[in-house]
């Protein structure tokens, strides 16, 4: 039998969305069984000895072939080194690497198997502790991520946490738009805590609330515009989940500031204003678009991504690392 050809039992450690719409749905599109741990099994809100318990549970139930980790913080350290004492492969997805700061995959990577990393410059970091290490980006689910049948109701929308490591970007390139165009932010921090540097206190109109990951796919349908943001602008290679999602539902167009990373990997699909005044023109270029051309414009770019950025293909990455190393 063709190795590749093997089903295998992957066990999910995380129940983000990353991985219940996205990654999953890759391996579950390849004929693989999948599990994540979910519901009274769920991790993150668990002490490190009760992760622990009820991983171990979870690995004699499920017997997995592979374990597939998207650690957070208080992740338990002990999970890795059960499934090293019993023969099973144990993979890591560090996605907050950037090449300045969030090395929290530099801590993770002691103790897995085999490191994949959204950002190209940390490589050399992994490679240099002995450890297997490759890019996989971030992608969309075509079965997901795809547009729906709403009404245009917003201008501009722009779904994003207000981290204080985007306030640079926020105050530069959002912020001076509000009291000129029709703009709807959802997200958290914006509101509740008025001593941030950044915030919608004075703009209540503007602030939309927390939108849930299943609402993606109606709000940027419904939307002419959808705004960007990214945490890093010098990797060639690291962006943030969202220019896959918001190309992949074919809705708004994406207007995001200028990284390399996204012109590298989107090419001519996103706008990527490098000033305020061009992220201006360029909205005001999109706003004058008809239904017809921003529609046209938007389906060229959703058939690009669900050809070169879907989760099948980065299942398959993971599939072809695990059995390069079996």
């Amino acid at each position: 039998m063709n190795l590749l050809s093997k089903r295998l039992r992957i066990l999910f450690t995380n129940n983000s969305q990353l991985i219940v719409k996205g990654i999953k749905s890759g391996f579950d599109n390849l004929g693989h069984k999948t599990l994540v741990m979910e519901g009274k099994y769920q991790l993150w809100d668990k002490s490190k000895e009760v992760q622990f318990l009820l991983f171990k549970e979870t690995i004699e139930k499920f017997r997995p072939d592979l374990v597939f980790s998207e650690c957070f913080a208080d992740y338990a350290e002990e999970l890795f080194v059960f499934t090293k004492e019993h023969g099973i492969p144990h993979f890591f997805w560090s996605i907050e690497d950037t090449p300045h700061t969030h090395w929290i995959g530099d801590h993770w990577s002691n103790f897995a198997d085999y490191i994949f990393t959204t950002t190209a410059e940390c490589l050399p970091n992994y490679w240099c502790k002995g450890k297997q290490a490759e890019i996989m980006l971030f992608g969309c689910n075509p079965d997901f991520h795809k547009s729906v049948e709403v009404d245009i109701s917003n201008e501009i929308t722009l779904v994003a946490n207000n981290y204080d490591r985007r306030f640079s970007q926020t105050k530069n390139f959002i912020l001076p738009l509000i009291d000129h165009y029709d703009i709807s932010i959802f997200g958290n921090e914006w509101w509740i805590d008025p001593t941030k540097e950044v915030n919608l206190i004075n703009y209540p109109n503007v602030y939309k609330g927390y939108a849930s990951y299943e609402a993606l796919p109606s709000l940027y349908s419904a939307s002419k515009i959808v705004l960007g943001q990214n945490l890093d602008g010098d990797s060639i290679t690291q962006t943030s989940m969202r220019p896959f999602e918001v190309l992949g539902i074919g809705g708004g167009i994406l207007i995001s500031p200028y990284t390399k990373a996204q012109e590298y990997l989107f090419n001519d699909h996103a706008y990527l204003p490098k000033t305020l005044n061009e992220m201006i023109e360029m909205i005001n270029e999109v706003l004058n678009m008809t239904d017809e051309q921003r529609k046209t414009k938007a389906c060229k770019a959703q058939k690009y991504v669900y050809k070169y950025h879907n989760y099948n293909l980065r299942a398959e990455q993971v599939i072809n690392a695990y059995f390069g190393n079996h």
